[in-house]
């Protein structure tokens, strides 16, 4: 079992790779991240929504066919699909964000 690394190297790594901001964002936290959704909504994100719900989907083990299209998965776990950038692949109507360092 693949473990999430810690809160902040979470949150710097999705914002290295995408350039996006985290304010008004809709965010699913699938496992345990210690202190991850304090620090979401010191940032302006809304964390605690359902993941067929969220613009954002932090963890392992989520099914990309539940996730509504444009949604950004940030997860260790390797998926196939094109390349978009350094750490980013779109896999159907998901983009997936590498959190592997």
């Amino acid at each position: 079992m693949t473990r999430l690394p810690g809160a902040q190297v979470v949150i710097q790594t999705f914002l290295r790779r995408t350039n996006l901001l985290m304010a008004g964002r809709r965010v699913a936290i699938v496992g345990d991240v210690p202190g991850l959704a304090s620090r979401l909504r010191a940032m302006g994100a809304h964390p605690g929504a359902a993941p067929a719900d969220a613009d954002l989907v932090i963890g392992d083990g989520v099914d990309l066919g539940a996730l509504k299209p444009g949604a950004i998965l940030a997860t260790t776990r390797p998926v196939e699909g094109e390349r978009m950038r350094e750490g980013v692949v779109a896999s159907g109507h998901v983009f997936v964000v590498d959190l592997t360092c």
